[in-house]
């Protein structure tokens, strides 16, 4: 007896290539283009990240420049304000020292006047003054 030939491997087959045609159209295909719509916002992020980078960099060498183009221009005010003060605090020091020079001068020139007339003064009294010394050296007073 002769069997007729089992169809259900054409089935199987058959169910096979329809189920590979309908997960390879309505998921594999998707997915990929979900993938490399993905993968090409990763590379444009990543090239705007770089472009940022880039920028973010010559700011920053910008303001450093800047600073320090502000830190030179300061460094120049203060040395004009110290030029200034010191030469400000040279006058007041030339002007406090001419005039304790003058107030020297005219209590040098006091001391010499009292003390010229302390020593007319003393050379007046000398004579009392050595008669006092006598007493006392002698212990009673002495006829004048």
């Amino acid at each position: 007896m002769i069997t007729p030939p089992n169809l259900s491997l054409l089935l199987i087959m058959a169910c096979f290539w329809l189920v590979f045609f309908l997960v390879r159209s309505q998921l594999v295909k998707p997915l990929g283009a979900v993938l490399d719509e993905r993968e090409k916002r990763v590379r444009e992020a990543a090239s705007a990240l770089t472009q940022a980078q880039e920028r973010a960099g010559e700011a920053m060498d910008r303001c450093e420049r800047e600073v320090a183009h502000a830190a030179a221009e300061a460094q120049r005010g203060r040395a004009a304000l110290r030029a200034e003060g010191e030469a400000a605090r040279r006058a007041r020091m030339d002007e406090a020292r001419s005039r304790a020079t003058e107030r020297l001068a005219a209590l040098s020139g006091e001391l010499d006047a009292a003390s010229q007339a302390a020593r007319v003064d003393l050379r007046g009294r000398v004579q009392d003054l050595s008669r006092l010394l006598a007493e006392r050296l002698v212990g009673r007073r002495l006829a004048s």
